[in-house]
């Protein structure tokens, strides 16, 4: 198989072996769509000719549409700021560019990474990762905000025991905590929504700490327009380069709204475990789905394991955002260079939710009202002594 890519990865290849895994592949092609809409920019500019800049395009549409998928070896965990990230994407582009051209006219640096410096492009592209991912975890958050919506409307009717500190406290409906689920997960849609127009702010055109040095004002406009043109979103330059490009607390920020997103629907999991509990010797007023033996010596046992895996889930979001919080830390002068770790965490997180609550989705919709135990529970408990205590006073209720 050929190697498109040249010394710079080779060097990172011999440097870089910590976790053994790749680059996830949707951070390369997001910082092919930087070069993309760079290439075009300069071509616009007039600093690189239209016949150096035809084959660089072809060259970076090709590894955005995944054909050179098998160039892209650098562990995920590296360092530099991604250095050797931008450097891999480099290579590859200029080799396939070249072979399109049938010459060896176009630089891996001159012309592929032309008015661009690691520091902005890697950034950028993380950008373009959290927005694509984010997205498809918005998509199932309004599914399963949906799906509750409907329980709640299901059961809006079903009187049961409410409980605080796990004992029994007032009456409330079945509908009620449903709703209340409902509205939680459209706060989180709410909270992660506002977080878009930060993360679509970049330090794109700052090249190495946010002087664009080597990068003009007209490319800066023209960059960000063909990086909508490619991505769909409307992306626009920082006021102040040197504080984006030393700052990463959009970034940061979005990874704490993951985590509180997350941290919600875990609970609610834990709630749908409690109340599904039993089913005989529990509170066993809701009923959730079976999906395979819970044990190899209990005959007839089931567990909520969807929900104990979305439980899982949560762990190690929360980790992946205290690996955040020490990235912000680690921030020092003009550049944080603790990104790749960072890219890692947040794409996994997203990865690890959305899949999650599709599954968590699944289990929701399928629950039922296990109403004899519900009316059995409200009959044999003293809620009802609240109401009567309207009436008769505290003491005698």
């Amino acid at each position: 198989m050929k190697k498109y890519y040249g010394e710079e990865t080779r060097k990172a290849l011999d440097n870089f072996h910590m976790t053994n895994t790749p680059v996830d592949l949707r951070l390369i092609k997001a910082v092919a769509i930087v070069k993309l809409a760079a290439i075009k920019a300069n071509v616009k500019t007039g600093k690189i000719k239209r016949e150096l800049g035809r084959p660089i395009i072809k060259a970076a549409k090709e590894v955005i549409d995944g054909k050179l998928d098998t160039q892209f070896p650098t562990d995920q965990i590296q360092g530099g700021a991604g250095t050797s990230i931008n450097m891999n994407v480099n290579e590859v582009i200029t080799s396939r560019a070249n072979e399109i051209l049938g010459s060896s006219s176009i630089h891996y640096l001159d012309h592929v990474n032309s008015s661009q410096s690691t520091n902005d492009v890697i950034p950028t592209a993380i950008r373009i990762v959290i927005l694509e991912e984010l997205g498809k975890y918005l998509i199932s958050l309004n599914k399963l905000s949906i799906t509750f919506a409907k329980k709640e409307k299901e059961f809006c009717n079903i009187v049961k025991v409410g409980r605080t500190h796990l004992q029994d406290a007032v009456p409330i409906t079945l509908g009620r905590e449903f709703g209340a689920y409902k509205n939680l997960i459209k706060r989180d849609i709410k909270r992660l929504e506002e977080i878009k127009k930060y993360l679509l702010i970049t330090n794109l055109g700052g090249t190495a700490i946010g002087t664009s040095e080597n990068a003009s004002k007209d490319y800066i406009t023209a960059i960000h327009e063909y990086l909508e043109m490619e991505t769909g979103y409307k992306f626009t330059p920082s006021h102040d380069l040197v504080d984006a490009t030393q700052n990463i607390d959009p970034l940061i920020h979005a990874s704490y709204l993951i985590q509180l997103s997350s941290v919600g629907i875990s609970k609610i999991c834990s709630d749908l475990r409690l109340l599904a509990s039993g089913p005989r010797a529990g509170l066993a007023e809701i009923l959730l789905p079976s999906y395979q033996k819970g044990s190899s010596i209990m005959p007839g046992k089931t567990n909520p394991v969807i929900l104990e895996a979305f439980n899982q889930v949560t762990y190690q979001v929360i980790g992946n955002t205290q690996v955040a919080t020490q990235v912000i830390l680690a921030g020092e002068l003009e550049l944080n260079t603790m990104l790749p770790v960072f890219s890692k965490t947040i794409i996994e997180s997203l990865t690890f939710l959305t899949n999650g609550i599709n599954s968590v989705n699944d289990t929701v919709s399928t629950i039922k009202a296990n109403s004899e135990k519900i009316q059995s529970n409200l009959d044999t408990s003293l809620v009802l002594s609240t109401q009567l205590s309207k009436f008769i006073g505290y003491d005698r209720a």
